[in-house]
């Protein structure tokens, strides 16, 4: 019998383990590393090659799966049996199944699947490589994706996983997020401040049917977004306007035109004092009685959610 870590997930200890690591009788840093980075990137590749969408609808011997992946058996094996180890995939007879929880978060099948998020870590991950810089100085290491040049086959290549793996986020976890919010009754007009991937617009328009998005941001931001929509067959409730939301007064073209303005996510990005700018341009798109619906990431320091708040501070990082 095995048991979930409360320390790591997905790394799977037995009960007598478990005991054993709360008591601190187990190396227990030596589960964040190697172990952690392992099991992450083992999900990584088995992501890329699309082991989880092969297995979606049917269980499969180890050789047709290597068939139909394009793989060797052996060096396929390998990575089925930590995936087996981790919880992701189960052996049945001789045949590999996805386990629920990956069936539900790893199939392109599931409305909420965050494989692309999983596709787009090692970039995230990166990024990180630069934190004894950033702990020594206190200053970024690293330009944003955003501020590289797009024309860049490498940059553009990076910047499509980065869109379509907070794309898949915003699906997986939003729907908290609309049903929490209140927007005007009769409401039609709703606008996407930097919304790139536009997934929130989506839920939005989903939950309201009489709502149309219009969703300004950079190009390849917007490009990111199209692409949603198109995939969500929503293309014709959604307007794209491209533009920066520092350095342009969108709202002289754009005044008091929206019931509801979404500002999600952008300001952990942006100073203080350009925040407050851009959302005084914010503001001024607004009809009277309009509403303004601001999310971002914050550390949870009381540590109510402790998988919350580090997931924060690792987004702090970046």
């Amino acid at each position: 019998m095995v048991v979930r870590s409360h320390h790591l997930m997905p790394l799977r200890l037995t009960i007598l383990e478990n005991i054993l690591a709360r008591l601190n009788l187990l190396p227990v840093p030596l589960f964040d590393t190697p172990l952690a980075p392992g099991i992450a990137k083992v999900l990584v590749t088995a992501c890329e090659l699309g082991i989880f969408d092969t297995l979606s609808e049917h269980s499969l011997s180890l050789e047709t799966l290597a068939e139909k992946l394009k793989c060797n058996p052996q060096g396929l094996q390998l990575l089925l049996q930590l995936l087996v180890s981790a919880g992701y995939l189960r052996l049945r007879r001789g045949r590999y199944v996805n386990t629920r929880m990956a069936q539900r978060w790893l199939t392109s099948a599931s409305p909420i699947s965050v494989a692309p998020y999983i596709i787009h870590s090692p970039d995230i991950v990166a990024i990180w490589d630069h934190l004894p810089e950033v702990v020594r100085e206190n200053k970024q290491a690293m330009r944003m994706p955003y501020d590289e040049d797009a024309s860049d086959p490498p940059t553009a290549a990076a910047l499509s996983r980065h869109y379509a793996g907070l794309a898949a986020l915003a699906m997986a976890l939003g729907g908290e997020v609309v049903n929490r919010v209140k927007i005007p009754a009769g409401a039609t007009q709703l606008l996407d401040v930097g919304g790139s991937h536009a997934a929130y617009s989506v839920l939005f328009c989903r939950k309201y049917p009489a709502l149309h998005a219009t969703i300004l941001d950079i190009q390849p931001g917007i490009e990111a977004g199209k692409r949603t929509a198109l995939q969500t067959h929503l293309e014709k409730r959604m307007t794209f306007i491209c533009g920066d939301i520092v350095c342009e007064d969108f709202s002289k073209d754009l005044s008091s035109s929206y019931d509801v303005a979404l500002y999600f996510h952008i300001a952990h990005l942006l100073p203080s004092e350009i925040n407050a700018a851009v959302l005084e341009k914010v503001v001024r798109t607004l009809k009277p009685g309009g509403v303004l619906v601001f999310l971002d990431q914050v550390t949870d320091q009381t540590h109510h959610s402790r998988l919350a708040s580090l997931m924060v501070q690792f987004m702090a990082l970046t």
